[in-house]
């Protein structure tokens, strides 16, 4: 008996490229006429897409083998081209009362602080203007593509909260792929909250690599009363 997520796959394998939602719903529905709801099937979607958070959550059971684009398409996850899983809760973690709440706050956050950098990317660096932002490449997905004064592709991750190892082969390969297109190396920059010991000490391999830290602050003001 063909599972959802069996038929999902095999759809998907079958094309060889990405869809989207509503052409994977119909493709499934021609090969199993009425057996599953496209509510349904759309939901699953998201339940197997390693790069869905809240999937962790919500279907925790669920197998992840789908990777969502930016465009709202998917394809098969592939750790080569987009890079390792780092949206999976780690081992020890609890999904505790709040933890829907904590990953959606994390997501929010995420884009807040990007879309500040990319219209404020001179305080990373004076001259740096914008290429594009959630650049694709074959090796994976890179935040924010920006050039120096100099013409030079400069590289920025984003990291909310404190850098994890993993963070520096993610720009190692970006670093290595470009070098590779371009005949040249790029600068690179990695902004998060903080940068561990070991995170610093991995860092000083990658030449042209800065690490610049952040810091959130809030303000208040009263609210009028209706």
């Amino acid at each position: 008996m063909t599972t959802m997520a069996q038929a999902i796959q095999s759809i998907v394998e079958r094309a060889g490229y990405s869809l989207s939602s509503e052409d994977i719903k119909k493709k499934v529905e021609a090969a199993y006429p009425g057996k599953w709801r496209p509510t349904t099937l759309q939901a699953h979607l998201y339940a197997c897409s390693v790069n869905n958070p809240k999937g962790y959550i919500h279907h925790p059971y669920a197998t992840k083998f789908l990777y969502k684009n930016s465009d709202g398409t998917f394809e098969f996850y592939s750790e080569k081209k987009h890079g390792p899983n780092e949206w999976a809760p780690t081992e020890g973690e609890e999904d505790e009362g709040g933890a829907i709440e904590l990953v959606e706050a994390s997501i929010s956050l995420e884009r807040d602080i990007e879309e500040h950098l990319i219209n404020n990317l001179h305080i990373l660096e004076p001259g740096l203007t914008l290429v594009a932002r959630q650049y694709n490449t074959e090796v994976g997905r890179i935040d924010i593509l920006a050039e120096d004064k100099n013409g030079t592709r400069v590289i920025i991750e984003l990291k909310v909260g404190g850098a994890k190892d993993s963070v520096i082969g993610q720009i190692a390969r970006y670093v290595g792929w470009f070098a590779r297109e371009d005949g040249q190396p790029p600068r690179s920059i990695i902004v998060a909250s903080e940068f561990p010991e070991g995170v610093r000490y991995a860092a000083t391999m990658i030449q042209g690599l800065t690490l610049l830290t952040y810091r959130v602050n809030f303000s208040f003001e009263q609210a009028l009363l209706a």
